[in-house]
């Protein structure tokens, strides 16, 4: 938590309360979250943040880097942190809508392989997966 603050400061930004509490909530979460889980989370911490304010928050946090917005292709995106977290991927279940980080690329090869036939330079890349876990088969 204290590396996303410094990071935050750094970029010339204020740690408001509620800054302050998503990246917390963000920073200790064990997979990524939606804004309106977000909210709610705020709520049952008895931290006051209307939805605008989540969403208006994780835009500015997303801006400067501190956190990542997936999609899972449900609807709505995801927010978790960035700094301190090793490059993954995610697998979701169709079915309950687990989600697990899966913490290894197989596209590191593939992406060189591309720089080198196009001349671009890749700055990132988003590869998901979705099935069914093991309560939902």
């Amino acid at each position: 938590m204290d590396e996303l603050i410094a990071n935050l400061r750094a970029e010339g930004h204020r740690l408001t309360p509620a800054r302050r509490a998503i990246l917390a909530i963000l920073a200790r979460s064990k997979y990524p979250l939606s804004a309106s889980e977000l909210h709610d989370l705020l709520k049952k911490e008895r931290r006051p943040a209307d939805l605008v304010t989540v969403y208006r928050t994780l835009a500015a946090l997303k801006k400067i880097g501190l956190v990542s917005q997936i999609e899972f292709q449900e609807g709505q995106f995801r927010y978790e942190v960035r700094p301190g977290r090793a490059h993954h991927h995610h697998i979701r279940c169709k079915k309950c809508g687990r989600i697990a980080d899966l913490m290894l690329c197989p596209l590191k090869k593939i992406a060189a392989l591309i720089e080198e036939e196009t001349r671009f330079l890749i700055e990132g890349h988003v590869l998901e997966f979705f099935g069914w876990c093991p309560k939902c088969r």
